[in-house]
Formats: C-alpha cells, sequence, structure tokens
C-alpha cells in the first residue's frame, strides 16, 4: 500500500455556515462529504434594470477546495455537497454524475478516476418526511448499483435497524428494506458496533446510530479502504459525529506529481543577468530551409537554457483559505474541541461571534487602510461580479473624458442619463 493515503471524511454540518468555514481551514480531510450544508446567498447581481439585484445562492467557498452541489431547480434545497482539496482535483479526474438515477437533490454519485483506476463515492441524506412512518429512500431502493465499481456509500441515513441501532432505539418501519437493499446491493457495515454517531449531549436524548459507511464486494476485495473512525471532536459540532477513513488508491495516483507548469516568473531586476549570459551564445547562419529550422531550435534552447538558470519556474498557486481567518478563530476552536457537555454551545456561540467579527475587520481593513493594489481589486467588484478593467468615463452620451481633472470629478458624479 502507498504511504500517502486519501482521507475522507462524511459529516452532518446541520446548515452552519461558520462550523463549515471552520471545518475546511483546519481539517486534515482531503474529501469531505457533507450533509445539511450551508446554502445561501453569497453574491447579488446587480442590473441597471434591477437596482435592487438578485441574490445568488452557493454554498461556503473555501479557495482551498473545489465544491461540488448536485443538480437542482432551488438550491436552497439542497441537502448534500461534496468538497475535494484544490490539488486533489487537479490529479484526478472527478466526474459528478448528475444524470445518474441515485442523484438527486439528496443524493449525490461521484466518480474519482486515475488512469484506469476508480472509486465510486455515493453521498447519502435522508430527509424523513413529515409522516414519520414514509420514508424518501425509493430513489435508492429501486435502483442497483454496479457490482464491478469499487464503491464507498456514506451519509446520514436517519434510520433506526437491530443491525446498528441501540436496544433502545426505536425502529425505523423501512429499515427492514433499508437492510434487504444493502444485502442485495453486496455492502458492507464498515461502522464499529454500537458506536454513536447523534448524540445531542443533554441528559434527557440518548445517543444514536444515523450516519452509517458502507462499501461493495469489490471494494472489500481490493484492500483499498480502511477501518472506519468516528468522532465528535472532529466534527467541530454538537451532534453528529465525523465519520472518517482512508483509501489507499493504486500506488501510480498517490505518487503522481501535479502537472508542471511551463515558462518562468519573469524578474525584471534580473533583466541584466539574464541578458549577460544570454548575450554571449553563438549565433547560427541561416542560408536554406532546413538552416532556418535548426536556427529556431538553437534559439529555443538558449532561451529555454538561460532562463533556466536566471529565473525560477512557475508553480501552481497555494491557496491558502478564506483571507479573514487568524489565530483569534484557532484558538475559537480549540476551545470548542476542549469544551463538553452544555458549556460547548458557548464555546460554538463565541466560534460564530469571532467569525463575523474577523470578516467584519477583514472587510473594513481591506478598504480603510488598503494598499493600492487592494484598491484597484476592490475598484473591479462591480455589480456582484468581477471585471477585468474599468469602464471609461463620459462626458456625453459617446464622448470619453481625456481630462484627468474632468475624470476625478465625473468619477464623483451619477452617469449621465440615455
Amino acid at each position: 500500500m502507498t504511504e500517502q493515503p486519501i482521507q475522507i471524511m462524511s459529516i452532518n454540518m446541520n446548515r452552519q455556515s461558520p462550523l463549515t468555514h471552520t471545518l475546511l481551514q483546519t481539517t486534515s480531510a482531503d474529501i469531505i462529504l457533507i450533509q445539511e450544508p450551508w446554502i445561501g446567498t453569497v453574491m447579488t447581481a446587480w442590473s441597471d434594470m434591477d437596482p435592487l439585484g438578485d441574490a445568488i445562492f452557493g454554498a461556503t467557498n473555501n479557495n482551498m477546495w473545489e465544491c461540488y452541489l448536485p443538480s437542482f431547480t432551488d438550491l436552497k434545497s439542497v441537502c448534500i455537497a461534496v468538497y475535494v482539496r484544490y490539488d486533489l482535483a487537479c490529479t484526478f479526474s472527478i466526474v459528478n454524475h448528475t444524470s445518474h438515477p441515485l442523484s438527486s437533490i439528496d443524493s449525490m454519485v461521484l466518480d474519482f478516476s486515475f488512469e484506469d483506476k476508480t472509486l465510486r463515492i455515493v453521498n447519502i441524506y435522508h430527509c424523513i418526511p413529515d409522516n414519520p412512518c414514509h420514508h424518501a429512500l425509493l430513489h435508492l431502493l429501486l435502483n442497483s448499483l454496479d457490482p464491478l465499481i469499487p464503491m464507498l456509500l456514506v451519509g446520514d441515513f436517519n434510520t433506526h435497524s437491530h443491525i446498528w441501532s441501540f436496544p433502545y432505539s426505536t425502529i425505523s418501519p423501512w429499515a427492514t428494506d433499508l437492510v434487504d437493499w444493502f444485502d442485495n446491493q453486496g455492502l458492507e457495515l464498515l461502522n464499529p458496533p454500537r458506536t454513536a454517531t447523534w448524540d445531542l449531549g443533554w441528559d434527557d436524548q440518548q445517543p444514536s446510530v444515523l450516519d452509517l459507511a458502507l462499501i461493495n464486494e469489490v471494494a472489500a476485495i481490493s484492500r483499498q479502504i480502511s477501518a472506519l473512525q468516528i468522532s465528535f471532536d472532529n466534527s467541530i459540532s454538537s451532534d453528529h459525529a465525523a465519520l472518517s477513513l482512508l483509501w489507499y488508491p493504486a500506488e501510480s495516483i498517490a505518487v503522481a506529481p501535479p502537472p508542471e507548469l511551463s515558462g518562468y516568473a519573469i524578474d525584471d531586476l534580473l533583466k541584466d543577468s539574464w541578458l549577460k549570459q544570454f548575450g554571449p551564445l553563438p549565433d547560427s547562419d541561416i542560408t536554406n530551409i532546413p538552416s532556418l529550422i535548426d536556427a529556431a531550435t538553437h534559439l529555443h534552447h538558449d532561451i529555454d537554457f538561460v532562463s533556466s538558470c536566471t529565473f525560477s519556474r512557475h508553480r501552481a498557486p497555494d491557496p491558502h483559505g478564506v483571507q479573514w481567518w487568524n489565530q483569534d478563530r484557532a484558538f475559537a476552536v480549540a476551545a470548542v474541541h476542549t469544551t463538553r457537555s452544555k458549556p460547548k454551545w458557548d464555546a460554538i456561540k463565541h466560534l460564530h461571534w469571532t467569525i463575523s467579527q474577523a470578516k467584519h475587520t477583514w472587510a473594513y481593513d481591506f478598504l480603510h487602510h488598503t494598499t493600492s493594489e487592494h484598491l484597484w481589486e476592490a475598484v473591479a467588484w462591480r455589480k456582484g461580479q468581477s471585471i477585468k478593467c474599468i469602464p471609461p468615463l463620459l462626458t456625453g452620451p459617446s464622448h470619453v473624458s481625456e481630462d484627468p481633472h474632468k475624470r476625478s470629478l465625473l468619477s464623483l458624479l451619477p452617469p449621465p442619463s440615455p
């Protein structure tokens, strides 16, 4: 097995954006399957015809992660999401099967592939209807899984069964049908016996087993999936535990380096040094087409050689997460981890407050204590979207201002009427 396994985590986030921000910023997982993710307004799209703007919905964003969502018509009804680390998403071929029979707003099917090796991950959230005797698992129970593809099925099933629940639990009316479906599909339950995955922490509420992880026979035979770990500390929440396991893909997958970017990072301060090395290189005589091709080949070689001796190569960007995260947030997260029982609610509230304050402080400092680079970046934020250039200032319907003094005055005035 490879020494670089991929950590997969599944967790119900109860639609908590601050806790999701914290998880994305601090976790060591490579793939996160989220049930009940936070979905809300991430920006407002303004237009000249609609001064109030249209809200654009999205999931919690962090530049260290790629976010995958199911197909939807109303984003507010989405019950699942999958986050994949940026560098992993660049290495693997990831297919989100939005048209798969199992795909819905509460079920996602993703394939992680490298060359001819594939792991299919199915993320499930079972939202129980108002009538507790009914269930919403027909899209699961009426379909079959591909037995030839290694598969991990994981999520919040909100189901009590005599197979995995505690003796005091009331068995769900549909539990037998779900267990039969697991058996018919050749799925093996990874959960340790009688290990709680939901615990509210109150004396009048008993722990339950609601979150499950299963693999099919071909995944079990490959021995590339580790034992399941269940932790309430890693969930940074108060009720659902985090389910974590390791996937040991083929050795060639884990050690495959990211694609190397072509070209060099040009440094103007090294211009003279570059010219000094490039100047003495011999020229080629060009007398015919073959000599022209040979001269062009040597020229490219010489440019690349001198550049490699002078400049460093381009590197893929290393995202660091949200810009407002600082040490104060880390202290608040540590308090959530170390606090137990009911006082943990106070620690979580404090974490919410510190995140809110951090966002406000960062936005204020970005605009009021800014640099020229940040100022022009803020200027490009127009109508809820980033633009690459600043539109010209007009003195009339079709006349561009060329006077710098007039431009500074026009920037303070509303645009001319059509």
